[in-house]
């Protein structure tokens, strides 16, 4: 299925008000605050490119949103892995 993460800049202080805005886009399947160069990164997937490109339009014009990067899956090049988190043993102290 064609998709995008999308690396997001917000300003300072806004970070609970643009992942709620973003989580609520159609074709946003998830979305997580990081940390590092970015803010927040999102995950969109759709049936076809347009429809991304309409919610990339959308992601964009939300209110503390500095600045965006999409990064395009490449289609046949993907992995399903397990996501189940057994295979890390039990917590350590």
């Amino acid at each position: 299925m064609p998709g995008a993460y999308v690396l997001i800049k917000i300003n300072p202080g806004v970070e609970r008000q643009v992942i709620d805005e973003l989580s609520q886009l159609p074709g946003v399947v998830h979305v997580e605050g990081v940390y590092g160069g970015f803010d927040i990164v999102a995950r969109i997937e759709f049936p076809t490119d347009a429809m991304i490109s309409r919610t990339l339009n959308k992601v964009r014009k939300i209110s503390g949103i500095k600045s965006t990067v999409t990064m395009s899956f490449i289609e046949g090049q993907q992995k399903k892995v397990r996501s189940d988190m057994d295979h890390l043993g039990p917590p350590s102290d």
